[in-house]
């Protein structure tokens, strides 16, 4: 089990670190294919992006470090919460194409939550 969630640590990291800078570096390329990034100021923008990376690095550093592991369970936390507000943005705009892959990393998220709390508190 061990493996399989720092598997799913893996690719949460790498897709939420790889689109956070991406989006960060390429904001006005990408407002026309992307529109959320029309309905948010250019703060928020990177403010989201800035945390999907903050996010990215607290899923693996601190359980890898052995350093304030807590954090890992936090930060899958705040990735998951980043993919609810996704998703209710999602649904208000009827992007519903975009709406599986929203889910599917919420769904990861909160289960390397749930299995990093347990294995903190043991």
């Amino acid at each position: 089990m061990e493996t399989t969630i720092w598997t799913m640590q893996g690719i949460l990291a790498a897709i939420f670190t790889a689109s956070g800078l991406y989006i960060l570096i390429n904001t006005e390329k990408l407002k026309s294919k992307l529109s959320w990034l029309n309905a948010y100021s250019p703060t928020m923008v990177a403010f989201i992006c800035i945390a999907k990376i903050a996010g990215a690095i607290g899923l693996v550093l601190p359980m890898l470090t052995g350093i304030l592991p807590v954090l890992t369970p936090l930060a899958s936390i705040g990735i998951a919460l980043i993919m609810l507000l996704a998703l209710v943005y999602h649904v208000r705009k009827k992007e519903y194409k975009d709406m599986p892959a929203t889910i599917i990393f919420f769904i990861m998220a909160m289960f390397v939550a749930l299995y990093r709390v347990e294995v903190i508190s043991i």
